[in-house]
């Protein structure tokens, strides 16, 4: 009896032990899973966000243009889904110019767009191209020349406000002053000129170009309806010839007077001729 209670209590002691061991082994590959799960997590949060244009760093001060030509299979049809896509966006038509060469149908479109959504804007002209002729991408950084100008316009007003100080104090002859009022207003004018180069600046980097080209070939088929027959030549010369006779009766109507006095003058100088004829064999030789 004490060796079947022994041989149970050895059993028992076991079959505790392998479940210990494979709780533990479940809990490590728990942890494990979790630790993984964490640093994956932490990976991607660190992770740098994708750019949304491929034409900016986001920090550069970018003018972004495009000139953009294709074919369409309707002119009219894309015209509209284009000018959809744009009021989905900050932006607007500049200029519009539909032109028929026959047999071609062209539609030329400016669009200026808020830069952020320039490639935006592009991904949903793209759907309308049945061919690409072109499509030139253009950017151009002018950050440097930001820095620039702003440097000179702080100088130049800098200067400016040093010949104001000697107007106000009135501190030297009448000549320097006079030469301080002119030199006043030259960097007056230059600072106008500067403030006008960064105001464009600005709006060419704010607002994107996009210079759309899209045409459509127009074919005319003649059919069996348009065809010219013999019969309809005929019947438009009859046509014709009617309507050149009507013109001679009027011209001749018009010039009745001139007929009427021509006619008068050949008779007069027949009977002129007879008279001289009849006269002279009565003459002797």
């Amino acid at each position: 009896m004490k060796n079947i209670v022994y041989v149970f209590l050895v059993l028992s002691c076991l079959v505790m032990s392998c479940g210990a061991k494979k709780l533990a082994e479940a809990d490590v590959a728990a942890d494990s899973i979790d630790a993984t799960d964490v640093l994956t997590k932490a990976q991607l949060a660190s992770a740098p966000n994708p750019p949304s244009d491929l034409y900016t760093s986001g920090k550069l001060k970018i003018i972004k243009d495009v000139h953009y030509r294709f074919e369409v299979d309707n002119v009219k049809k894309s015209t509209e889904n284009i000018e959809n896509a744009i009021r989905k966006y900050p932006a607007y038509i500049s200029s519009s110019n539909l032109r028929l060469d026959n047999p071609i149908l062209e539609n030329k479109i400016t669009i200026r767009v808020q830069s952020e959504y320039f490639a935006d804007l592009l991904k949903d002209i793209d759907l309308e191209a049945k061919f690409v002729n072109f499509r030139d991408v253009k950017t151009d950084d002018v950050s440097k020349e930001f820095v620039d100008l702003e440097s000179r316009l702080r100088t130049k007003r800098e200067v400016e406000q040093r010949y104001m100080d000697i107007l106000r104090a009135k501190a030297g002859t009448i000549e320097e002053l006079m030469q301080a009022e002119q030199q006043i207003g030259q960097l007056h004018e230059e600072i106008e000129a500067t403030v006008s180069r960064i105001n464009y600046l600005k709006d060419q980097v704010s607002y994107s170009t996009i210079e759309l080209e899209f045409y459509q070939t127009i074919s005319q088929e003649i059919t069996s309806a348009d065809a010219v027959t013999l019969l309809d030549r005929l019947h438009n010369a009859l046509g014709t010839g009617l309507e050149g006779l009507e013109v001679i009766v009027i011209a001749l109507a018009y010039i009745w007077p001139i007929l009427l006095a021509a006619g008068i003058t050949v008779i007069y100088l027949r009977f002129i001729r007879r008279q001289i004829n009849k006269v002279q064999p009565n003459i002797p030789a």
